[in-house]
């Protein structure tokens, strides 16, 4: 029986005053569309389900398949941290997917076979020659019947969520950050290395003629996580324009004068909003910053030839104090912003004059070379 059915039998056998029939029918209504929310969620954990059962169907013969277009050569097993979704494509959402990619293509033109799995194929049994855990918020389980393959953990971010056991169950782990792999090395006797993030320099480039007329000033690309991230907020706080593209921020700045939203951003379009900014803004997550693990912005936005503000790190410092404005407080964010444009000139030809020094440090195909030679190390 439908609502306005069920009001017309209500209203022939009770007698009820207009004001209270409209009462009943607010209450039918909100039942219905409870119901109708109801109805959609059990039909997407329908298709879920069906997608779980076809997922497993798939792995009993993707392991096959992946020895079959190997054809004899080494495979390397990527563990991408993003999930199967279609937002894996776009780098607003999950850039760690377009990262994994890059990787996989490096290896490929190594001579080796890579594939990427996304958080809910992790667990696929397939005989690879080296696992990489690209280590985000979840945990992986090395397989430890197949002998033969060479675990690795890439700790790139949240270092709060590791513990010693974990790191354990590897035959080698990677740490984006010198300070904390040397710390992490006197706690487990599995070999720990340092290992900075990446970058495609086939992506991220300077770009001589697009900074001579910089569309945009002060560029942030980054999601809100929820929160109102402080160098944003102080922008604003302190009426500093600033350009920002990134997931939700609509909720917090609808109206700014001074945060100008573009909205969400795929990866592959970053680094021309790089080429085309005057500067660029960064943070880290604070368990980053006090482990000094360096997020993977930081290199990308130098090697596009821009100079950078940028939370503070010892090791940050000491190593790029001269192509990057640093900042610890509200304060010292907004002494940057002045800094930034009394010595901008500076700034920007020291970045300019280090790129052959960040290209041997942050290159995927050195990167990789390098991340090879430590696997081959620990393998004699």
């Amino acid at each position: 029986m439908n609502m306005n059915r069920a009001l017309e039998v209500i209203k022939s056998r009770v007698s009820l005053g207009n004001q209270r029939l409209e009462e009943v029918q607010e209450r039918l209504s909100d039942a219905e569309q409870q119901i109708r929310k109801q109805n959609r969620r059990i039909g997407e954990l329908e298709k879920t389900i069906l997608k779980e059962f076809q997922r497993r169907d798939q792995w009993e013969k993707r392991a096959a398949e992946i020895q079959y277009l190997a054809q004899g050569r080494p495979i390397w097993s990527i563990k991408c941290p993003a999930p199967d979704s279609e937002l894996r494509y776009h780098g607003g959402k999950y850039g760690d997917y377009a990262y994994c990619l890059t990787i996989r293509r490096q290896l490929e033109l190594m001579g080796y076979y890579a594939y990427v799995d996304c958080y809910e194929d992790w667990d696929c049994p397939v005989e690879a020659d080296v696992v990489l855990v690209i280590r985000g918020v979840h945990e992986y389980h090395p397989d430890r019947r197949s002998t033969k393959t060479c675990y690795v953990l890439w700790m790139v971010s949240h270092p709060e969520l590791i513990t010693c056991e974990e790191l354990e169950r590897y035959d080698l782990v990677l740490v984006d950050s010198k300070s904390y792999a040397e710390k992490l090395q006197q706690q487990v006797s599995v070999p720990v290395r340092p290992f900075y993030v990446l970058t495609d320099t086939e992506m991220f480039y300077r770009s001589e003629k697009n900074n001579l007329t910089p569309k945009y000033n002060r560029v942030f690309i980054g999601n809100t996580r929820g929160v109102l991230r402080n160098c944003v907020r102080w922008c604003n706080d302190n009426q500093i324009e600033v350009d920002v593209w990134g997931a939700e921020w609509e909720k917090f700045y609808p109206d700014s004068m001074y945060v100008h939203l573009h909205g969400q951003i795929e990866y592959h379009q970053i680094s021309e909003v790089y080429r085309n900014s005057r500067f660029v803004i960064n943070d880290h997550y604070p368990e980053m910053i006090e482990t000094e693990m360096m997020n993977n912005r930081f290199p990308e936005v130098l090697l596009s030839g821009i100079p950078m503000v940028c939370d503070w790190a010892e090791s940050f410092e000491r190593n790029y104090g001269d192509m990057v404005l640093f900042y610890r407080n509200e304060e010292e964010f907004v002494q940057c912003m002045k800094e930034m444009e009394e010595r901008y000139d500076e700034l920007r030809a020291n970045v300019m004059k280090n790129q052959d020094k960040l290209k041997e440090e942050f290159d995927f195909r050195r990167g990789i070379e390098r991340m090879k030679a430590l696997i081959d190390d620990i393998s004699q």
